[in-house]
């Protein structure tokens, strides 16, 4: 009764742990990166776990809890192996609907390849970026093009800086989400080109109202111009066909263009097989469908684990394992909405009426929201997150956090302090980096780790 698991990431972990929690005999998690967590360590913002725990861990701090739950549960790992590719195993005169097993080729540097059998195999390997030449966006193609993620890794792990100046290229959580982070590492973002809003409300609230950085909505990009290197992007309004409007074309001068516009699931190890309709391959998370919230993808993986582990033991399945959708009911529905502030303490994002004198607050669905109002009204706060520098050959930056929220208006002063910061491994997720820093009343603790 073996379930084999590929991918390392939330997904793959939270099925892997619900698999051996349901009584699966053996349980294999292959992951292609050296560790646990798949994008998680480079996610440094905060929003995690609201849902599911009602905490708001930082990707990395969402990527540990999860490690240690997988350890503990006794899953095997192999990490830094690639899966190639995986094969239904036929019975002996059967019509291959039940299959005698699933066959999985892989590869890695330590065992070079090799091949592993599994009663049920989940996938979960996620998703990757699409990037600008998929769109067909006529240009050149210089240095200072990147996805959202690349620079994102760039920045978060490597300590790089993609450039000086950007132009941003999709407004969803991901976009949004990195013009907060390069604004605060100095790069000016000069425009977030979006169709329409489809960031979550808090992302809208603080990446980017809180620094004031210009968004469009219904304006695309139509053009890149540089050969060495990028030195500028031309962008135009969509016509009521849905087309640009060549005739309102703007040029916009920027060294750095990042392209947040969607990401495609990875399922190219399944070959022909289909999750769902071939028996004893199951899928779950982003490789599904794309969610909007890590806490959805782990909800959805818990149940995918149990399934499989059910099937590996002789039981019988749902044909369908997921939810109907990726939002779970959190999105806020701001058109038609009217209101002067979006609580953003967790990602439902209720659209609020608020009034000073006399103080009150109406279409907060819970009372975090009337507290949430009377802050931002008298001294907004928000967690700043960041890295800091190491001593480290393998990780030249830690990921860390303030302890609490601070004041908004110390923010800079704060990621002024936090560049000074040098860092000594060994070091684990919620130690203490640097104390009261730049005199926020915070202590800055890390949210991922560092070995000797």
């Amino acid at each position: 009764m073996k379930v084999l698991v590929i991918g390392g990431g939330p997904a793959g972990m939270a099925a892997a742990v619900s698999a051996k929690e349901h009584g699966a005999g053996e349980v294999l998690l292959l992951e292609r990166h050296s560790y646990l967590g798949g994008v998680l360590p480079q996610c440094i913002h905060n929003g995690f776990g609201t849902q599911l725990y009602e905490r708001d861990y930082t990707g990395g701090e969402y990527a540990w809890l999860w490690k240690e739950k997988t350890e503990k549960a006794g899953v095997k790992l192999l990490l830094s192996t690639t899966v190639l590719g995986i094969e239904k195993l036929e019975r002996d005169g059967s019509s291959g609907e039940t299959p005698e097993g699933w066959r999985a080729r892989c590869v890695s540097a330590s065992s070079g390849a090799r091949e592993i059998t599994a009663d049920a195999v989940i996938i979960a390997t996620g998703c990757r970026e699409r990037t600008l030449p998929q769109m067909l966006i006529p240009g050149s193609r210089p240095a200072g093009v990147f996805t959202a993620g690349a620079a994102q890794l760039m920045m978060n792990l490597k300590n790089y800086l993609p450039g000086k100046s950007a132009v941003i290229l999709g407004s969803g959580d991901i976009g949004l989400i990195m013009a907060r982070r390069m604004t605060l590492e100095g790069i000016r973002v000069k425009l977030i080109l979006g169709q329409e809003a489809t960031g979550l409300a808090r992302n809208i609230v603080q990446c980017v109202e809180d620094y004031a950085i210009p968004m469009r909505y219904g304006w695309t990009l139509v053009s890149t111009h540089g050969y060495g290197r990028l030195k500028g992007v031309s962008v135009a309004p969509f016509d009521k066909d849905g087309q640009p409007d060549l005739s309102r074309k703007e040029y916009i001068p920027c060294d750095t263009l990042l392209v947040a516009a969607g990401l495609i699931p990875e399922l190219e190890v399944c070959g022909d097989y289909r999750p769902g309709q071939d028996a004893g391959l199951f899928i779950c998370g982003n490789a599904g469908f794309v969610h909007d919230l890590a806490d959805h993808v782990t909800c959805e993986a818990l149940e995918t684990g149990r399934q499989a582990a059910l099937y590996a033991s002789g039981g019988k399945v749902k044909p369908d394992v997921g939810p109907d959708s990726s939002d779970g009911g959190f999105l806020p529905e701001l058109t038609g909405k009217r209101g002067n502030m979006i609580c953003t303490v967790c990602p439902k994002g209720c659209v609020m009426q608020v009034k000073s004198e006399p103080f009150s607050v109406k279409g907060n669905q819970c009372e975090k929201g009337q507290a949430f109002a009377r802050q931002e009204l008298e001294n907004p706060k928000r967690v700043l997150t960041a890295v800091v520098k190491t001593d480290s050959d393998k990780a030249p930056v830690l990921s860390v956090r303030t302890d609490k929220a601070i004041d908004k208006s110390r923010l800079l002063p704060a990621m002024k302090a936090i560049k000074k910061v040098k860092v000594s491994g060994p070091v684990v997720p919620g130690q203490v980096v640097t104390k009261n820093i730049a005199d926020t009343g915070a202590d800055l603790i890390a949210t991922w780790y560092i070995e000797e």
